[in-house]
């Protein structure tokens, strides 16, 4: 929880009922004001409508919309006019100047208009401004400024009997759009004044209180760096202050009470480190590694074998929490929750964790964490023990690795394929989604390993390895059955067959292309690139479509298998399909 000084607790118990009464006062002020701006707008807009309609009687009368454009001209010279709009009786357009707000939105929000042609177009925006008023609802805004409509109305004489006047009718309509950008800068300047005024009043204050604070702030630091002094260890330090505030001497003695007290409590603590040094030595007769923490955890003591193991000496460790001192991030908070829950049930743990060492290099460690109690059941010490099993765990990748990935080029093996393509064939079902599987044979791979060795043909494989690899998403798979056999499994394609067969198709096409591009192998001799040989290798490559668990996976391997070789049949460098008829 955040503190505050005693100052700042004046200053805010002084000022909140002042900046509230400020505040009040200019939100009042400003609300008016801008109420005056806004009513300002309207009216100016709407007087500026009415000439426009009175002067415009004549052009939409007559039709003549030259004479229109030039008033509409004029009238947008005048400030804060964005837009004018002259419509007939029938609301049809006589003349649109100028800008209006909105029509942006329409284009952006329509994702047929890109499309549409320009006519299209600006129909479509000018009937949304039409809309948006009429002789009911004359007047819209938003923050962008207020539309204002007016009706152009007929006071002509009929022309076949001038003694007779005919009734006012409407002859069309003006709608003039007003920008509020100079209301919304006259607000922000008549803002920023009224603040500044503000904050002027409140500077005072603040003067005031912080020069009746300071006769009790200066004491109340001598009391602080007396508790500072008792921290650090100087249990003979004793404090008085001179001053008339009865809380201040309370505080004083209270604090002289406290060290006496801390004395005593020391006497206490050395017999715990008797306990300490008890159990040290019983802990690093061991030769693995070992810690001793307190109750809140904080590191005592680390034996040998530990710094050999970690790196971290007990100058190190010591005032350190495990937790800061090894923690490589790989654990989350579950794990160490259900640690300690073992820990406080039964008084022990063990398990596998990766530890960081001072290198800032992982390992993986076995650990066991025991807790001590006192003969009143409360823990004194917590004592864990470290084995490094780097070795161990290097030795069961290796293995894992060796039964699921092929050696040399480190992709999966056929014992892996089988467990993804059973995994494909289940998910398939769920997705209702095809996949496909392409048996991929080298055409032209044993001339090569003939002239030049066995070295050199690794060397052709772990290039086609990565050139699969390049050609397929990351949720797909590419394994090695051996030799010069390759399969790429495609995940997730589509729901129609049809469009997953040219899926699979455009894929099989471009590995076909890519497998087909010249091979440029280093020859080495005593460790040095002596010369570079090019090899044409193509392929041939058999697909099979599937869906869910219509063939078992060793089907689906058959069937892509018979299909590759029928690319050979039919000329090697193809792409064949398996035909379940």
């Amino acid at each position: 929880m955040k503190q505050y000084s005693i100052r700042q607790h004046v200053a805010w118990l002084t000022l909140t009922p002042l900046l509230f009464m400020a505040v009040s006062l200019e939100t009042y002020f400003l609300q008016d004001r801008f109420f005056e701006l806004d009513r300002y707008l309207v009216e100016r807009g709407q007087l500026i409508a009415r000439q426009l309609a009175i002067g415009s009687e004549y052009g939409v009368f007559s039709d003549n919309r030259e004479f229109l454009q030039n008033l509409a001209q004029g009238v947008l010279q005048q400030e804060d006019v964005e837009g004018v709009l002259i419509l007939d009786a029938q609301s049809g357009v006589l003349v649109v100047s100028g800008k209006f707000f909105g029509m942006e939105e329409h284009n952006a929000d329509n994702p047929n208009f890109p499309v549409m042609d320009a006519n299209r177009m600006a129909y479509a925006r000018i009937d949304k401004i039409k809309e948006s008023v009429s002789l009911q609802e004359p007047l819209y805004r938003n923050d962008k400024g207020v539309r204002i409509y007016i009706p152009v109305v007929s006071t002509q004489l009929l022309l076949d009997d001038l003694s007779v006047t005919s009734p006012p009718r409407q002859l069309g309509a003006v709608i003039v759009e007003m920008s509020n950008a100079r209301t919304g800068q006259q607000k922000s300047q008549m803002l920023l004044l009224t603040v500044g005024s503000t904050l002027l009043f409140l500077i005072f204050p603040l003067c005031l209180i912080y020069l009746a604070s300071r006769n009790i702030v200066l004491p109340i630091h001598k009391l602080s760096d007396a508790v500072k002094a008792l921290g650090n260890g100087q249990l003979d330090t004793r404090v008085s202050v001179a001053n008339h505030v009865s809380e201040l001497v309370t505080l004083a003695g209270g604090i002289n009470d406290m060290a006496e007290k801390l004395q005593q409590e020391n006497a206490i603590l050395q017999r715990n480190v008797d306990d300490a040094v008890r159990i040290a030595a019983i802990a690093f007769e061991s030769h693995e590694g070992m810690m001793i923490t307190d109750p809140a955890l904080m590191i005592i003591r680390v034996n040998k074998a530990f710094t050999r193991i970690s790196g971290y000496t007990e100058e190190d460790a010591v005032g350190q929490t495990p937790h800061q001192l090894l923690s490589s991030g790989q654990h989350d908070d579950d794990f160490y929750a259900a640690m300690w829950d073992s820990i406080e049930a039964t008084g022990l743990w063990q398990g596998e964790i990766v530890n960081r060492r001072k290198s800032g290099e992982t390992y993986p460690a076995w650990v066991n964490i025991t807790a001590v109690t006192r003969e009143d059941g409360n823990v004194a010490f917590y004592v864990a023990t470290y084995a490094d099993i780097t070795v161990r765990k290097a030795a069961e990748n290796e293995i894992k690795n060796l039964a699921f990935n092929d050696e040399l080029t480190q992709l999966p093996n056929r014992r892996m394929l089988i467990d993804r393509l059973n995994n494909t064939m289940a998910i398939s079902k769920r997705s209702r989604r095809y996949s496909a599987l392409m048996f991929i044979d080298l055409d032209n791979f044993k001339p090569l390993n003939d002239q030049y060795g066995h070295e050199i043909g690794d060397l052709l494989l772990m290039e086609v390895a990565q050139r699969l690899l390049n050609c397929v998403r990351e949720v797909d798979t590419v394994a090695r059955f051996g030799g010069d056999e390759f399969v790429v499994m495609l995940s997730e394609l589509d729901i129609d067959k049809q469009a997953s067969i040219l899926q699979a198709g455009i894929v099989a096409e471009k590995i076909r292309a890519i497998l087909a591009e010249p091979y440029l192998l280093p020859i080495s001799k005593e460790g040095k690139i002596s010369t570079t040989v090019k090899h044409h290798c193509s392929s041939s490559i058999g697909v099979q479509l599937f869906i869910g668990h219509e063939y078992s996976a060793e089907e689906v391997l058959n069937h892509a298998d018979l299909a590759m070789y029928r690319a050979k049949r039919d000329g090697r460098n193809l792409v064949r399909f398996h035909d379940s008829q």
